[in-house]
């Protein structure tokens, strides 16, 4: 019989915990200094859940103030705003995809393998577009099968208006609700419309600033790295001028992202931050406190208060006409945060804890799953599983909704909120719910989606890529066509 170390079941539990720091003399370990972008992405998905809570059931957190002449409640000051008001996960989520998007590839260019460099981006590029849409797909029928079972009703008939909203209510047949099946799936990634899971909005733009992130990488693979901060700033700039809806949170983002990985194997940077720490330290501390006052701009009713009223009347000579003035506030503040996490080694430390690199880990399938399980599971502890007491808005005898004292449809009857004990208890039980169930999918569902994305690989690529790749530039044939 093998002889068994006392503590070692303690130890082997301990050393697997998510909250449990790395070995402490690993200090300055090179795998954190590409970590921390895990550690960001698992806050923001984290941010992304507790927005949606504020949306459903205190929206007024999106408001400087309860009321015009309300003194403001403490989690609508500036800075402590920032999680329930939302907009700033996305636009994380953005920033991390042009980072990583470049990262590879631009290594690979300054290594002088262009080839390989080329060769990361077709792949890459290639790979893209199944690794999300087989997950959101498999999300999208997992919500759509919930739908046919009624697991929406609770929610179509709370007094929560953004579940109502959220909720999809069902066709009068099954089989239109068969049709409505593939028209989701098809209208999601064509105009980011999906009525079974309105959160999947996001994954289409992310998924243009990829392939915008892969076209100006093939197109900046010659070009020296001072001019290629020139294009990095000249798009940015243009970006910023263009009205149209979003560019601040994914295409500004994105170019972003690649300026800063293009930054991050710059020698003479990296030499000018170390020599410089206290003045390193006062700019990432200045940074740090401008973008989080900057990011708490609210998204409703800034003129309710006077430094939102400020930033307000500043924004018509900052940004362009007719665009969402919260949304680009929010894209400069993150801006200025990343760049104060970028500069500061402790922060980047503290970024690649344990605990947030394993939220970071879930950040996708949290992104998934969440607003499904919020508006069934949250909504049954918060409602009750009946859908009673619920009566339909009060019609007259040709089916007419009859009006109130000031004209208005009478509004159904809705199902009351529990008590706050109920409440206070349901949340964070749900949140822990949504970790497990996230934490099944990154290890089931999406190594299921890699082994199909892999066979799709291996049906459509040309078969002697492998043997291409391994020849120097030189040796490649450059055929005078496209193949």
């Amino acid at each position: 019989m093998d002889y068994i170390q006392p503590g070692h079941l303690y130890s082997r539990i301990l050393d697997n915990i998510p909250w449990k720091s790395g070995d402490p003399n690993q200090k300055g370990d090179p795998r954190k200094s590409v970590k921390w972008i895990d550690g960001l992405r698992g806050i923001a998905s984290f941010l992304v859940v507790l927005t949606h809570l504020a949306r459903a059931w205190d929206f007024l957190l999106f408001s400087p103030r309860d009321g015009p002449d309300v003194p403001p409640r403490f989690l609508q000051l500036p800075i402590f705003r920032i999680p329930w008001q939302g907009r700033i996960g996305v636009t994380i989520f953005a920033f991390l995809t042009g980072y990583v998007c470049a990262l590879k590839p631009l290594k690979q260019r300054r290594n002088g393998d262009v080839l390989g460099a080329f060769t990361s981006v077709g792949k890459s590029a290639w790979r893209r577009p199944p690794r999300l849409i087989f997950p959101a797909t498999i999300a999208l029928v997992i919500s759509w099968t919930m739908a046919q079972c009624k697991a929406f009703v609770v929610a179509n008939r709370s007094d929560c208006w953004w579940c109502r909203y959220a909720s999809p209510d069902l066709a009068p047949t099954f089989w239109e609700e068969l049709l409505r099946l593939p028209e989701n799936f098809l209208s999601v990634w064509t105009n980011g419309y999906m009525a079974y899971d309105d959160h999947q909005w996001a994954l289409l733009p992310l998924l243009k600033a990829a392939m915008l992130v892969y076209v100006i990488l093939a197109a900046l693979m010659f070009v020296k790295f001072k001019w290629r901060l020139v294009v990095y700033l000249a798009m940015y700039l243009y970006f910023h001028q263009d009205p149209s809806k979003d560019t601040e949170t994914f295409q500004m983002q994105a170019i972003y992202g690649m300026f800063l990985s293009d930054l991050s194997y710059e020698a003479g940077f990296k030499e000018f931050i170390q020599n410089h720490k206290w003045g390193r330290r006062i700019v990432a501390f200045i940074l740090l406190c401008v973008g989080l006052f900057v990011c708490g701009y609210p998204g409703k009713h800034p003129e309710w208060s006077t430094w939102s009223n400020y930033m307000l009347k500043a924004a018509h000579y900052i940004f362009p006409p007719e665009v969402n003035i919260g949304k680009r506030y929010s894209a400069l503040g993150v801006d200025m945060i990343i760049f104060a996490i970028y500069i500061s080694p402790s922060t980047k430390e503290f970024l690649a804890n344990r605990l947030l690199l394993w939220l970071g880990k879930q950040s996708f399938a949290v992104y998934l799953v969440h607003g499904t399980l919020l508006r069934t599971v949250l909504c049954w502890m918060l409602y009750g599983i009946s859908g009673q007491p619920y009566q339909d808005a009060p019609t007259d005898g040709n089916g007419n909704p009859l009006l109130d004292d000031k004209g208005e449809p009478i509004p159904p009857h809705y199902i009351p909120l529990r008590a706050p004990w109920v409440v206070a208890i349901s949340i964070p039980a749900w949140i822990a719910l949504v970790y497990v169930c996230a934490t099944l999918w990154t290890n089931y569902v999406d190594p299921f989606c890699a082994k199909m994305t892999h066979k799709l690989e291996k049906v459509m690529f040309e078969e002697d890529e492998k043997s291409v790749e391994a020849l120097p530039l030189t040796s490649v044939p450059m055929p005078m066509t496209s193949a």
